[in-house]
């Protein structure tokens, strides 16, 4: 199995879960990944805590990479394809610690492109940075960030064993994983540039735009 695809959700967004579950599903049976790519999900009533979740999923999963979903999140439509393309492409025996990719987020009516970068911090960065201090600013493209690779991306299967606390709310869960993750020292990432993961939100004070 090379890619695990992780997914809490609870029983009241069913209708949720169920259309991105389908895309993805839809993806593996038309390029025949169901040996390569696992769909793993948990759903309850709200008794679990999703720190507690998104562990237990660790713990399921058996893909030499790994990533975390939310149910109402959105991957495009060749995602898995480039995905698998991408990990078969790499040196088995030296895969890299991540695998990053744009993120096109959509925030109270705003569109901007988030990219990941291992020397970024947790917050959003503007381009033409010092990663970047060469760039143009146009206002006919998007606006684009840079951020440390978030757990939408595709960490490497030894980052399974960095869990969650399970007291972590819902809102500081992820940031509080990465800032686990950052002990582990993570060095390297194969970057794709490329838009695989959209955001959806409508209010910005309730999310750091995950």
């Amino acid at each position: 199995m090379l890619l695990s695809v992780l997914i809490p959700t609870i029983s009241e967004r069913g209708e949720q879960f169920q259309k991105m579950s389908n895309k993805l599903y839809l993806q593996i049976k038309v390029n025949r990944f169901e040996e390569k790519v696992e769909i793993i999900s948990i759903a309850d009533n709200r008794t679990i805590p999703l720190s507690v979740k998104r562990n237990m999923l660790q713990k399921m999963s058996s893909g030499k990479y790994f990533m975390h979903l939310d149910d109402d999140d959105e991957l495009t439509d060749t995602f898995l394809k480039r995905m698998v393309n991408h990990i078969e492409s790499l040196d088995q025996d030296n895969l890299q610690d991540v695998i990053g990719f744009n993120q096109l987020a959509k925030v109270s009516g705003s569109r901007f492109i988030v990219k990941p970068h291992m020397e970024a911090g947790l917050s959003l960065l503007p381009c033409g940075n010092q990663f970047n201090p060469d760039m143009t600013v146009r206002k006919d493209v998007l606006p684009e960030f840079y951020r440390y690779p978030w757990q939408f991306n595709l960490w490497h299967e030894k980052f399974k064993k960095v869990y969650r606390t399970d007291s972590d709310t819902n809102a500081k869960e992820d940031t509080n994983w990465l800032k686990k993750v950052q002990l582990e020292h993570p060095k390297t990432m194969s970057y794709l540039d490329f838009i695989g993961h959209i955001y959806h939100f409508d209010d910005p004070s309730l999310s750091s735009c995950q």
